[in-house]
C-alpha cells in the first residue's frame, strides 16, 4: 500500500509542469467565460477542457525530454493568446472566432486603427497561467528537479493522456443531448457551445468542421424541392392586400446604408440640442418603424446588406459576402431591375472591403462606384468623410438621371460613424454635457456629424430635383461598439448630485438581458418628399421583413423571402442567426437559454418556450440550407426542367 503512494506520488511530481499547463488553460477558458457568457462554474466544459488540454499536451511529449518545457511554455502562449482573441472578438460581434472567418484578416489593414483602439487591457489575464509557468519552471531548474527526475517512458506518457482524456471526452459525451450534437455539428450557435463544451472543445470542433470542407447538410434533390415549394407555397398563400400595395410604384429609390445609428440616440438631447435633429424629422414625416431590429451575425455591414437585399438570414459560421459570393439569390435589384430600374451602389472605401465588388454583382447592381471613383478630398475615420461621399455622390447620381431615361435604386453606404469614434475635432461642435471625452459621448459626437451629412445629402437631392419622384429608405446597418460601462454612465447619472449611482442603488440600471437586445435596435424609415405615409410603427420588426414590407409598396415580390410584410401584420417574431429571438413581450437569448420580460428586464421561468425555439432552429437551418446548398439556384432549375418537359408534352 506504501509502495502504491509513493509510486503514485511519484507520478503526480514528475507530471507538475503539464498539471500546471492544464490548470492554466482551464483558468484562461473560465476567465474567458465569466467575461463574454458570464456563465462560468459549470462542471461539463470544465471537464472537457481537461480533456482536451490533456489530448493537445501530447504535443509536447513528443519532444525530446530535455525541450519539452519548451513546448509547455508554447502551449501555454496559444492557450492564452487563443482566449484573448476570442475575449476581443467577443467585444465586437458577440460570438466567438472561427477558422471560416480567416478570410476576413484581410480587412484589418482598413479597420487597424479600430481594432487597436478597442484593445482591453483585461485580455493580460490571459498571460498570467503562461507568466506562473514560466515562474515555476525556472525555480524548478535552479534546485535541480528536472535533473533528477526519472525519465518515463515517451510511449506509456502518451498512452496514459491519450487514454484519460478520451475517457473524460467519451463521459461528457453522454450527457449531449441532440441539441447540443446537432448545434456541434452545425455550429450557428457558437456561444452555446463555448458556454456548454469550454473554448477548447468548440475550437477543436470548428477546426474539424472547416479542415474537413465538406457542406454543412448535403441535400438530396427532392428534398430540396419539398423545401422550396413549401417556402414559396407559404409565401404565396400569405400574402394579403392592403392599402400601401404599389404605392411607390416606379419611383426612384434612395437607400442610405446608414453606419452604427443607433434608435435610441434619437429620443437624447443635451445642451446644443438633439443628437439626431433631421434623421427625427424625416422619422415624423415618413414611414417611422420605431421598434427595427438588425439581424446581422459576424459580418456586421455586410450581413446587413444580405439580408436588406435577399430576406434571408446571415449565415453564422461565416460571413456570405466572403465565402457564398458564388450562390444564386434573388435580390431587390433583380426584381427592381425586371421593372426597368437601372441599380447602382456606392461607397467611399475600397471595393474590396467585404468583398462588395464582387458581391454586389452576385447581387445584381449594375455598377458599383467605390474608393477609387471618389476624390479623397476628406478623410474622417475609415476614410471618405460622409460629407464630401453625399456632396459627389449627389453630382453623380444627377448625371446618370440625366444620361437614362429609366428609373434608378441607388445604395449608398455611409463610412464616418464608425468606431473608434475618437476624430471629434473634425466633427463640429456639439457639447454632450456630462459625457464629454467617454467613449459613448464621442459617439452621439459623430452621429450628431452623420445627421448633419444626411441633411446635406437629402437637401441636395432635392435642390437638384431628384426627389420629386423618389423615396428614401433609411436604415442602421447595426449597432456601434459600445462599452457596457459607457451605457451605464449614460442610464445611471444623477443630475441632482452630478455623480453616478452605485449598482447597490436600487435606482441603478444595469445593461444586460433584453435592455441590452433593444438598445441595439436601429432607425428604419422609409420617406418621401410628398409625405405620401406618414405613420410610426412599433411592432416588432427585423432586417428579414424589410423586403416584403417594401417590395409590396413597389410592386415587387420575392418568392424566396423570409420576411413578412409589416403592413399586413399584427403580431411578429425577430429571429437571429444565433438563436435568438424577440416579440412583443419577450427577448429569448440562446446563449443564456433564459427568456426575458421586456416590460421589467426580468428572466421569466414559467413560460415554456420549447415550441418557439424548435420553430426558430427550423427557420435559421433553412435559411443555411438556402445558401449553402445553393438551393434557388437548383430549386429554379428543377422549375425550368419541369416546364421544359410539360412543353414537349
Amino acid at each position: 500500500m506504501k509502495l502504491r503512494f509513493k509510486r503514485r506520488f511519484s507520478q503526480m511530481e514528475s507530471n507538475i509542469i503539464p498539471f500546471i499547463l492544464i490548470i492554466g488553460g482551464v483558468f484562461n477558458d473560465l476567465a474567458l467565460r465569466k467575461m463574454t457568457l458570464g456563465n462560468m462554474l459549470y462542471w461539463k466544459p470544465i471537464f472537457t477542457n481537461v480533456s482536451m488540454l490533456m489530448l493537445i499536451s501530447i504535443l509536447a511529449l513528443v519532444l525530446p525530454y530535455r525541450k519539452r518545457n519548451h513546448g509547455y511554455v508554447g502551449l501555454s502562449i496559444f492557450f492564452g493568446v487563443l482566449n484573448a482573441l476570442n475575449y476581443l472578438y467577443y467585444g465586437h460581434y458577440h460570438s466567438f472566432l472561427s477558422l471560416s472567418l480567416v478570410t476576413q484578416l484581410t480587412h484589418l489593414r482598413d479597420v487597424g486603427n479600430s481594432v487597436i483602439k478597442s484593445l482591453d487591457f483585461k485580455v493580460f489575464i490571459f498571460t498570467i497561467p503562461t507568466v506562473i509557468l514560466i515562474m515555476v519552471i525556472r525555480r524548478l531548474n535552479k534546485t535541480g528537479y528536472f535533473e533528477k527526475m526519472k525519465v518515463c517512458s515517451r510511449r506509456k506518457e502518451i498512452q496514459r493522456s491519450l487514454i484519460i482524456g478520451i475517457a473524460i471526452l467519451c463521459m461528457v459525451a453522454t450527457t449531449l443531448t441532440s441539441t447540443d450534437r446537432s448545434r456541434i455539428v452545425k455550429q450557428w450557435n457558437r456561444p452555446y457551445l463555448v458556454e456548454q463544451l469550454g473554448i477548447y472543445s468548440y475550437t477543436a470542433a470548428d477546426l474539424i468542421k472547416n479542415m474537413a470542407s465538406v457542406k454543412v447538410h448535403q441535400i438530396e434533390e427532392a428534398e430540396a424541392s419539398g423545401m422550396m415549394e413549401d417556402l414559396v407555397g407559404g409565401n404565396i398563400n400569405s400574402r394579403k392586400e392592403n392599402e400601401y400595395k404599389e404605392i411607390f410604384k416606379g419611383r426612384d429609390v434612395y437607400i442610405i446604408h446608414y453606419e452604427s445609428a443607433q434608435s435610441f440616440a434619437m429620443d437624447l438631447e443635451f445642451a446644443d440640442g438633439a443628437v439626431t435633429p433631421f434623421l427625427n424629422k424625416m422619422a415624423s414625416e415618413g414611414l417611422f418603424f420605431s421598434n427595427f431590429y438588425p439581424q446581422h451575425s459576424v459580418g456586421t455591414s455586410s450581413d446587413s446588406e444580405f439580408t436588406f437585399n435577399t430576406s434571408l438570414l446571415p449565415i453564422n459560421n461565416g460571413t456570405v459576402f466572403m465565402t457564398h459570393t458564388n450562390r444564386e439569390y434573388q435580390t431587390l435589384q433583380k426584381l427592381l431591375k425586371e421593372k426597368g430600374y437601372y441599380s447602382i451602389s456606392m461607397h467611399g472605401n475600397n471595393g474590396d472591403f467585404w468583398n462588395r465588388n464582387i458581391m454586389h454583382r452576385t447581387l445584381g447592381y449594375d455598377r458599383f462606384f467605390s474608393k477609387e471613383d471618389y476624390i479623397i478630398d476628406e478623410e474622417i475615420g475609415l476614410g471618405l468623410s460622409d460629407m464630401s461621399f453625399f456632396r459627389q455622390s449627389i453630382q453623380k447620381i444627377k448625371k446618370l438621371k440625366e444620361e437614362r431615361e429609366q428609373p434608378i435604386v441607388a445604395t449608398l453606404i455611409t463610412l464616418t460613424n464608425h468606431h473608434p469614434f475618437d476624430e471629434v475635432d473634425k466633427y463640429g461642435e456639439f457639447n454632450v454635457g456630462y459625457l464629454e471625452s467617454t467613449g459613448i459621448g464621442n459617439y452621439f459626437k459623430s452621429y450628431h456629424y452623420a445627421d448633419k451629412a444626411l441633411e446635406f445629402f437629402v437637401k441636395g437631392m432635392d435642390k437638384e430635383g431628384l426627389l420629386d419622384n423618389a423615396i428614401i429608405v433609411l436604415y442602421g446597418d447595426h449597432h456601434a461598439t459600445i462599452a457596457k460601462a459607457d451605457y451605464e454612465k449614460l442610464f445611471n447619472y444623477n443630475e441632482h448630485t452630478g455623480s453616478y449611482y452605485s449598482k447597490d442603488d436600487p435606482q441603478f440600471i444595469a445593461i444586460d438581458g433584453a435592455l441590452q437586445k433593444q438598445l441595439q435596435r436601429t432607425p428604419f424609415i422609409i420617406w418621401s418628399k410628398d409625405q405620401k405615409i406618414n405613420k410610426v410603427v412599433d411592432t416588432p420588426m427585423g432586417m428579414l421583413d424589410v423586403l416584403p414590407t417594401l417590395g409590396n409598396m413597389l410592386g415587387i415580390f420575392n418568392p424566396y423571402q423570409m420576411g413578412v410584410d409589416m403592413m399586413s401584420v399584427d403580431t411578429n417574431r425577430v429571429i437571429f442567426a444565433n438563436g435568438d429571438w424577440v416579440d412583443e413581450n419577450y427577448y429569448y437569448s440562446a446563449a443564456l437559454s433564459e427568456l426575458y420580460d421586456l416590460d421589467n428586464n426580468e428572466v421569466v421561468e414559467d413560460i415554456d418556450v420549447s415550441n418557439i425555439n424548435e420553430s426558430v432552429e427550423k427557420q435559421i437551418e433553412l435559411s443555411n440550407d438556402i445558401i449553402e446548398n445553393d438551393l434557388i439556384k437548383l430549386f429554379n432549375s428543377i422549375l425550368a426542367k419541369n416546364k421544359d418537359i410539360r412543353s414537349e408534352k
